[in-house]
């Protein structure tokens, strides 16, 4: 991926005339504490810097429930506007679709009342928004793109939660097709979800974007280890710290971390750091007990203000992605590990975009998912090589300082609106 040139200013109105917005529809946006919040709240953030008109559809932090957010306000240059039900929606299916149903009233409404001719970015937050707002976009005349970050139902499909060829998965993917097809361009995460979506839905290559993400940690990437607050506070002197940080969800394998770490228990050493929550987190954890595994802390999800600090309190990172599950999602982690300069063990997919990068920047090693074996005898591996994890550890934070920060990512997505108004103009001119 070569490095962009800086997009200039998007909208290209007369002097004095009131841009129109770049409209941003996400359930989550700051300051819920969610990945995807913050990782959408740090672009916004950026682009408006840039001078970029923002407006945010959202709902109410719902992660720690209880935030105080008014249901409008303008929050770093972009107008935001939340609506929908609020507190805690995750609790229950119940409560969840309630949100969900709340929320996507709230956009539709809003959106049919904005004047014609918006662009309109849907993010898989529902995850079936891009089918629901490339409806009413394509009803009341706005531009839309769909923004992936997990597809949908494929994602559901590939973890067993619903059939392949149940009802719902079938209408589901002729609803995307035909959404898609609307699309002005689809933007995804990563190469191996570029494929997905062109050879599954027929969306031609050329209307296809690979957006990559950045990290939400606000890291130099020089930290050392020893130097880190958490490093201290665990009292982790002469140990190698192998962290997994973040989500502990469907799309992950805690299970074969716990028994990999089973494997090494005899390496006195060893430590891991397991950090964060998820519906994984309590079986992992039960699993760890019955095995009688002394050698890994539990910890839960680190402030935002601490993240760096947290990331950088290690010498490996893990990333766990189940097998089936490329091109379905790419895990946003990669790019924490990157930022903070350190080597990365991924229990990937071989084809998935996680597996790509690690190969292509030489930062660290790639095993197959649901091995602890394989796992044990990388993490193996690597203490025994100090001097090639810190290698890799450059490499990592040389490949994010030049194509994943955030920085490069508001390039790839200015660039991405400079040709969306490029091909509006060229339409209007026909």
């Amino acid at each position: 991926m070569a490095p962009a040139e800086r997009s200039p200013r998007l909208n290209t109105r007369p002097a004095g005339a009131e841009p129109d917005p770049l409209v941003f529809v996400c359930q989550v946006f700051h300051p819920d504490a969610q990945s995807t919040s913050q990782l959408l709240s740090d672009l916004v953030r950026e682009l408006a810097g840039r001078g970029e008109a923002i407006e945010v559809l959202c709902g109410y932090p719902g992660v720690p429930a209880g935030l105080p957010a008014p249901a409008e306000e303008t929050w770093s240059g972009a107008r935001v506007r939340r609506g929908g039900s609020k507190g805690q929606f995750k609790r229950s299916f119940v409560r969840r679709a309630w949100a969900y149903a709340s929320y996507s009233a709230f956009v539709l409404w809003r959106l049919a009342l904005a004047p014609r001719g918006r662009r309109v970015v849907a993010i898989t937050n529902p995850p079936y928004h891009p089918v629901l707002l490339a409806a009413i976009c394509r009803l009341k005349g706005h531009a839309c793109v769909a923004l992936l970050q997990d597809i949908y139902p494929e994602g559901l499909v590939a973890v067993g939660r619903l059939r392949a060829g149940h009802p719902i998965a079938r209408v589901w993917h002729r609803l995307n097709r035909r959404a898609f097809r609307f699309c002005h361009e689809i933007w995804v995460l990563g190469r191996d979800m570029a494929d997905l979506v062109q050879t599954r839905y027929g969306v031609p290559a050329t209307r296809i974007r690979v957006i990559p993400h950045w990290s939400v940690a606000d890291s130099s990437g020089d930290e050392r280890l020893e130097e880190t607050r958490l490093f201290r506070e665990l009292g982790l002197e002469g140990k190698f710290v192998v962290q997994y940080s973040g989500n502990m969800g469907l799309w992950h394998d805690l299970k074969t971390i716990v028994r990999a770490a089973h494997l090494l228990r005899d390496d006195p050493d060893t430590v891991f750091l397991l950090i964060g929550a998820g519906i994984k987190r309590a079986g992992a954890e039960r699993l760890a007990a019955q095995l009688g595994v002394t050698n890994i802390r539990w910890l839960p999800y680190q402030p935002r203000e601490r993240l760096a600090d947290s990331l950088a309190c290690c010498h490996v990172a893990l990333v766990s992605q189940l097998e089936g599950l490329e091109g379905i999602a790419v895990p946003c982690k990669l790019y924490g590990i990157l930022g903070a300069g350190r080597a990365v063990l991924a229990q990937v997919p071989a084809r998935s975009e996680v597996a790509m990068v690690v190969t292509e920047e030489n930062c660290g090693l790639v095993v197959a998912p649901g091995d602890a074996e394989a796992l044990a005898a990388g993490l193996r591996h690597l203490v025994r090589d100090r001097a090639a994890v810190s290698a890799m550890g450059r490499r990592a934070l040389a490949a994010y300082r030049e194509k994943y920060s955030l920085a490069r990512g508001a390039d790839n997505v200015g660039q991405a609106l400079v040709t969306w108004t490029g091909a509006e103009a060229a339409g209007a001119d026909r």
